[in-house]
């Protein structure tokens, strides 16, 4: 008997959200961000959509909270 433990395969929905939160998050963040600069140079200046572009790159890194399995 080994004692080697195996892991079963990941769900595919788990993968799908790793890969969202890892790649769609931080896309959406910089795109927000982008916009409120556009925006901003006009003199408009959006202070909770450059908020909400930071807090999205940010939950970018929850990507580390999902399991691997």
């Amino acid at each position: 008997m080994t004692s080697a433990h195996h892991h079963p395969p990941a769900r595919p929905w788990v993968r799908a959200l790793r890969i969202l939160i890892k790649a769609g998050l931080p896309i959406a963040g910089v795109l927000v961000l982008g916009h409120a600069c556009v925006i901003a140079i006009g003199g408009n200046i959006q202070h909770g959509e450059f908020a909400l572009g930071f807090v999205l790159i940010l939950l970018s890194f929850a990507a580390t909270l999902v399991p691997k399995r």
